[in-house]
């Protein structure tokens, strides 16, 4: 809004000029100066340049490449914005965000993982949702699976970019020489572990080749199983006092996944694994349940006929884990209008060029219907990769503890189950014990 005049008295047109902007800025206060979380006002005119430093870990050769490209392309088009990205291994970039936040010249933006929820807690993230309010049509976004990103149940804290989530890949040559039938999005875990077994060939007593294998056997994966039967963890993922792991819910998806391995002999324990000399693309494993990020794998595996579904159900119903990749801003960053920039042209005008490169699945949903399926997709691909939306559950715990549970609690305990050495019962007492005794600290 405009200044009020410094002089009690003015000439009548400037009273009128001065109502009649008031009145049409259509504001509202969100842009309020006064108001520490809203953005001030695009002031326009020319600005000197600013750079921006970004900090992200790095996902290997292809997907960094893309990423360099992503940044390059948006400094081309923003002569007054040069984007700096830094990319580290992921344990190493956590640490140097934070080492930057203590400094005086913080870091403007960040790749958002569930470790910069500390930096929430401690107020060094920046509200965004002003700047949602302000320049996005939300109708472009499936608003729904943004709410997780609402750490304080109202505001938007990262501006999201990308899903990542979990389909069923499959060998086509394996199960045409079994003569068992694709799986389709109406299979249940009982057609997993029938073609499963179908699948699994034994010579006396090594197996040769196995229906499936242990991928879900991290804690988003049995759980995803457990939420299909109705099963969940807590009602809020956000800073949850109590965690509940030891329901029927929970027993059935662990014990289904036991069994995989040690009563119908369908996957490989961890020893014949390493006997196997790889994972799926060494051609001996029927079927598994992957990150959507694996997609680039199966691309360079030019030998390999393989094709997509969906997850299977539980009694009918299907749950799908969701993560979300995006950008965060530092509270302190001295640009933040300029970042804001950057993160705004990531979720709109860059997310053609994600629909098109394929490697993640963009937030936008009206660049989806945009560009066509490339031709290199398998039949099942759509369904099985766009098609969860509606079944999605975020794979996340935002909690500052909730990295120490997964690496003291949450692993070990999941590797004894899935290694013989406990029942599911006594894995299911011992997580409800420590995991809980580590996030009450």
């Amino acid at each position: 809004m405009k200044r009020k005049g410094k002089f009690a008295l003015a000439i009548v047109s400037v009273m009128i000029l001065t109502l009649l902007f008031g009145c049409s800025s259509g504001t509202n206060g969100k842009n309020d100066p006064g108001n520490k979380n809203n953005p001030p006002a695009d002031e326009g005119g020319k600005k000197e340049k600013v750079t921006l430093n970004f900090i992200r870990w790095s996902n290997g050769p292809a997907l960094d490449d893309e990423e360099k490209d992503k940044v390059k392309r948006f400094n081309e088009s923003h002569p007054n914005i040069e984007v700096k990205m830094t990319l580290l291994p992921w344990d190493e970039t956590f640490k140097k965000i934070e080492m930057s936040l203590a400094s005086n010249s913080p870091v403007d933006l960040f790749y958002w993982d569930v470790p910069a929820y500390a930096w929430y807690k401690k107020g060094l993230m920046k509200n965004l949702q002003p700047y949602f309010e302000r320049d996005l049509n939300m109708a472009d976004f499936n608003e729904n699976l943004f709410e997780p990103l609402k750490f304080d149940g109202e505001n938007m804290y990262v501006a999201p970019e990308n899903y990542q989530t979990l389909v069923l890949y499959y060998n086509k040559d394996l199960f045409d020489k079994a003569n068992v039938s694709y799986p389709t999005e109406d299979w249940d875990w009982n057609d997993f572990l029938s073609a499963a077994q179908k699948l699994t060939i034994k010579s006396g007593d090594k197996t040769t080749q196995f229906g499936t294998t242990m991928s879900l056997g991290a804690w988003w994966g049995w759980m995803a199983l457990s939420q299909e039967q109705g099963g969940k963890l807590t009602d809020n993922i956000h800073d949850p006092e109590k965690l509940t792991f030891n329901t029927p819910e929970t027993k059935n998806a662990l014990q289904y996944l036991q069994d995989l391995v040690f009563k119908h002999g369908v996957a490989p324990n961890a020893s014949q694994s390493s006997a196997l000399g790889g994972d799926f693309l060494t051609g001996k494993i029927g079927m598994y349940v992957g990150g959507d990020w694996d997609i680039a794998s199966m691309k360079a595996a030019k030998d390999l006929k393989w094709d997509l579904a969906p997850m299977p159900k539980w009694d009918g119903n299907r749950a799908v884990p969701y993560w979300v990749g995006g950008y965060g801003m530092t509270e302190k960053s001295k640009h933040p209008e300029e970042a804001w920039e950057f993160m705004k042209w990531a979720m709109t005008d860059n997310q053609k060029t994600i629909a098109e490169q394929q490697s993640w699945i963009p937030v936008n949903e009206t660049a989806i219907k945009e560009v066509a399926m490339p031709s290199w997709a398998p039949q099942g691909y759509e369904a099985a990769r766009f098609d969860w939306k509606k079944y999605g559950m975020i794979g996340d715990i935002y909690h500052l503890r909730w990295r120490e549970a997964q690496d003291k609690a949450l692993a070990p305990i999941g590797d004894q189950i899935f290694n013989n050495k406990i029942t599911v019962d006594e894995g299911l007492k011992q997580l409800d014990e420590q995991v809980n005794e580590i996030l009450s600290k």
